[in-house]
């Protein structure tokens, strides 16, 4: 009787170790059949990748339908889509403001403007404005979520010197731009995003109190990540609409100047006045070659490129000149061709916006 249990024991635990064998070797084939599969797999789509003009996506160690959508979505948002807003940084109506626009290839400019009538002296008795120039580009725009990307800053440049000055009885003193500073991450909210994921600070930035029943952001909208502040956006003027009202602004400040030279009593307030008309019509040719850089063809804009070389050689040769006759009035005549044909220059380039 022992014998027979020792038999039966033996016998169940041979037939237990070739199940377990048998086992062994399925799971191995398996595994075999399923690492050549798999591997063909991947070299079928590396192949087709490899003959077909979309860059195959980066390996992140996952090649599922969610990562390859994910990665497909990345490139959804464009600095072209963002150049069709500005975008503005502000207190409120009556108060400061940082207003910027972004071009289709990342590039920004922008300026911050801020006045105190109030903050007068002797030698500024019609108060004091601070401002700023700057410019820029944004780079790598990544989605984070359905209504969310974010974008890095490249680099950002002061245009203005550092320097107050005292002009028409006003007091101008330059500072940094506000609404970008210190902002290494922007992050980009789309229109549908809940209000109720917007940080409290950011909601106030961009006018959504608590009591507004928005449940979802209706505007696109930027956000400074590391100083929180809301940025909001409105639809652009056409490059056109854009051009026509730079030129027009700038204008009515050409001619202001154009008064003062008028009345002026002294060579040296005509030197200040005809000064003032280049800095006007200087910013006003920049502006609008801008539009033009970034809103026309490239034919067109070769064109215009040979076109404003050879002005420029022109204009500089005309107002040279003029200075060369010397007297007392040489720097007035130098400053007063040089600021009419530019200023001229700016009405002929409204024609690239026809």
């Amino acid at each position: 009787m022992i014998m027979s249990k020792r038999h039966k024991k033996r016998t169940q635990r041979r037939i237990s170790i070739v199940l377990i064998a048998v086992a062994l070797v399925l799971m191995a084939g398996c595994g075999v059949y399923y690492f050549v599969n798999r591997n063909g797999e991947v070299e079928t789509t590396a192949e087709t990748n490899n003959n077909s003009d979309v860059p195959a996506p980066e390996d992140k160690g996952n090649t599922d339908g969610a990562t390859k959508e994910a990665d497909t979505d990345e490139a959804s948002l464009t600095f072209e889509d963002l150049a069709k807003y500005s975008y503005s940084f502000t207190s409120g109506a009556g108060g400061w403001e940082d207003d910027f626009d972004i071009e289709k290839d990342g590039s920004f400019h922008g300026s911050y403007h801020d006045s105190d009538m109030g903050d007068t002296g002797d030698d500024y008795p019609d108060g004091t404005i601070y401002y700023c120039e700057y410019e820029g580009h944004f780079e790598n725009i990544q989605k984070v979520d359905e209504f969310t990307y974010k974008m890095h800053m490249k680099d950002i440049t002061i245009l203005n010197d550092d320097k107050e000055s005292i002009e028409d009885g006003v007091r101008y003193i330059p500072l940094t731009p506000y609404a970008l500073s210190n902002a290494d991450v922007v992050e980009i909210y789309m229109p549908g995003k809940p209000v109720s994921e917007i940080d409290e600070e950011v909601r106030n930035w961009l006018f959504i109190p608590y009591q507004d029943q928005q449940d979802t952001l209706e505007n696109m909208a930027l956000v400074n990540v590391n100083e929180n502040q809301g940025i909001t956006s409105s639809t652009r003027m056409t490059p056109k609409e854009d051009a026509e009202s730079t030129y027009n602004t700038y204008k009515e400040s050409y001619d202001y100047y154009a008064g003062l030279l008028s009345e002026a009593a002294t060579t040296a307030d005509m030197v200040e006045a005809t000064s003032n008309q280049i800095r006007v019509s200087d910013e006003c040719l920049n502006y609008i070659w801008r539009l033009i850089k970034y809103n026309t063809d490239e034919a067109t804009f070769n064109k215009a490129l040979e076109e404003q070389r050879q002005w420029l050689k022109d204009r500089d040769a005309s107002a040279e000149r003029a200075k060369n006759l010397g007297g007392s009035q040489a720097a007035v005549d130098y400053n007063d061709i040089y600021a009419t044909m530019t200023m001229e220059r700016c009405k002929e380039l409204l024609k690239y916006f026809n």
